[in-house]
């Protein structure tokens, strides 16, 4: 995957952000993964440094992305797969987060326009949230 992801992470007061650090530490420890990470949600990947160069937080904070009250995460059944970054996962109810996903999607070159990135929020997008 080159370039960087934008990841959603729950707020630090949350009651879950302690609880998923903590099973996330658990799950690393007992299969003896050297590999910790914050908790979060992958909304895309692939962006190029040149899209948010020379200003990371000004391209930041000029991001349309939906009001908090409507991003809703609602964690699903447990799955694995052979990749690296799903080997150990829950499901994520994808309407919570499609909005925001489809927003950070735009940011991807080949994807700025509203009816691509919506296509892919519909039929690629496949929230998690990683514990391994």
């Amino acid at each position: 995957m080159p370039g960087s992801s934008l990841w959603l992470l729950p707020p630090p007061s949350h009651p879950l952000n302690s609880i998923l650090k903590t099973l996330i530490a658990k799950t690393s420890s007992h299969f003896s993964s050297p590999h910790l990470f914050l908790p979060h949600i992958t909304l895309t990947s692939d962006i190029s440094p040149t899209t948010y160069s020379p200003d990371p937080q000004a391209w930041l904070s000029n991001l349309s992305v939906p009001q908090a009250s409507d991003v809703k995460v609602k964690l699903g059944t447990l799955n694995s797969e052979d990749v690296f970054f799903r080997k150990l996962y829950s499901k994520v109810e994808k309407d919570g987060v499609k909005q925001i996903g489809k927003v950070a999607r735009k940011t991807v070159e080949g994807f700025q326009r509203e009816d691509i990135a919506g296509k892919w929020a519909e039929e690629e997008y496949m929230p998690h949230c990683s514990l391994l």
